[in-house]
């Protein structure tokens, strides 16, 4: 039998749908849309660059407009509808996901990391992860720099030992943290807050090592609707497989009839979707509104599928040398109307309150109309409350826009 032929446009509003995109700023966000998010995406990515603000809130904020940060933070610190581990990078995950998270805990580190010369100048003694795990025993919970020393009063001279193991410890931390020995209890300025992991985790069950590797597929499924592997390479960076093994886990899926093949009209790749997405296609409304992308967005952690689908080129510059930056530092991609037409480079001077938007690119072909620019006044606008700035500062040649 042949896979059955689906238009794009329809794979392009099952993604919007599955990424929470499709009409964005039309829902509050409320704890069941926070865990919703969650599930539908497999995970938050979690940033230190605060340009704006962290990543995890700008994420949100592209979905459900302005909403109660603390609110949130309770949810996941004192709720704990999530917690925080690896999914695409550091992120917060649905608390459902612990089980295939205490899979990872528990094979880590992965064995293809044992020769590598970073991982053996990274690990840290016994004795300095016996200590830590008393330290949090005994104190309770602990942020990193409580684990490096106070800087010596009196003449200045060669580091001693105590702050080498200061530091050593500091890395044992994050070791453990792998490890699922201890947890992030909360944060604190966005600095990590470590206890036990039994006083933070719930109990609960390990998927087998075969469920876990499955999820690398479903989860991506879950979160992007039709995709081809090369859009499912490293939407989830973990579990990490290799080539092989995610041919393999494809296949076994496949025979299992838990993922179905189809094909993308005009495409000759295949692309798999989950049985139960195939009966939402019909009913799916086109997507609307408009709203900005951050970089660390699900929605762009597969560059190479907004590339191919929605012709648009992205790649995060932050780490790239001003001189050879094309767009700028914190580039937001400017959605509308279910389409990538733009982007922003926006900073916020907190003190000054002011939102200032660098610079302002519309993509080729892309009509500047009246519908257009009510819509990106009204997203800027709406982040601009959000991170508290009281002034939009616009490039030449916007300044009709606020």
């Amino acid at each position: 039998m042949s896979p059955p032929i689906i238009p794009v446009v329809q794979a392009l509003n099952l993604w919007f749908h599955q990424q929470g995109l499709a009409a964005p700023h039309s829902s509050t966000l409320t704890s069941r849309l926070f865990t919703d998010h969650l599930e539908r995406t497999g995970a938050l990515q979690l940033d230190s660059v605060n340009v704006l603000d962290r990543a995890h809130y700008l994420t949100l904020w592209s979905r459900f407009g302005n909403y109660d940060r603390d609110k949130l933070d309770r949810w996941i610190s004192h709720d704990r509808l999530a917690y925080e581990y690896w999914g695409h990078e550091a992120s917060l995950l649905p608390i459902s996901h612990l089980p295939l998270g205490r899979r990872r805990m528990r094979a880590f580190p992965d064995p293809k990391w044992q020769a590598q010369s970073w991982w053996q100048r990274y690990q840290t003694s016994p004795a300095s992860k016996r200590r830590v795990l008393k330290r949090l025993r005994d104190e309770g919970p602990l942020m990193s720099a409580d684990f490096t020393a106070a800087p010596r009063s009196g003449p200045v001279g060669p580091p001693v030992a105590s702050v080498l193991t200061a530091k050593e410890d500091s890395r044992s931390l994050k070791l453990l943290w792998h490890a699922g020995r201890v947890a992030i209890q909360s944060r604190r300025h966005f600095h990590c807050v470590y206890d036990l992991a039994e006083r933070v985790y719930p109990e609960g069950e390990t998927v087998t090592a075969r469920e876990y590797a499955d999820s690398w597929l479903l989860a991506g499924l879950r979160g992007n609707g039709m995709a081809s592997l090369k859009h499912l390479d490293n939407y989830l960076t973990a579990p990490g497989l290799r080539a092989a093994e995610r041919r393999e886990v494809l296949a076994r899926n496949l025979k299992q009839d838990r993922v179905v093949e189809v094909r993308l009209k005009g495409r000759d790749d295949p692309f798999y979707a989950l049985p139960e997405h195939l009966d939402l296609l019909g009913g799916l409304p086109a997507p609307g509104g408009t709203t900005l992308i951050c970089p660390f967005d699900s929605f762009l952690w597969q560059r190479l599928r907004a590339e191919e689908l929605l012709d648009f080129r992205y790649r995060v510059e932050i780490y790239v040398p001003p001189t050879k930056r094309e767009y700028g530092y914190y580039v937001m991609p400017i959605l509308h109307g279910g389409r990538l037409v733009g982007r922003l480079d926006p900073k916020l001077h907190r003190d000054r309150a002011e939102l200032e938007i660098r610079a302002l690119h519309l993509e080729p072909g892309v009509m500047r109309d009246d519908r257009l620019e009510r819509g990106l006044a009204a997203a800027l606008e709406s982040l601009g409350e959000f991170v508290g700035a009281g002034r939009i500062v616009l490039p030449r040649g916007w300044k009709t826009l606020v």
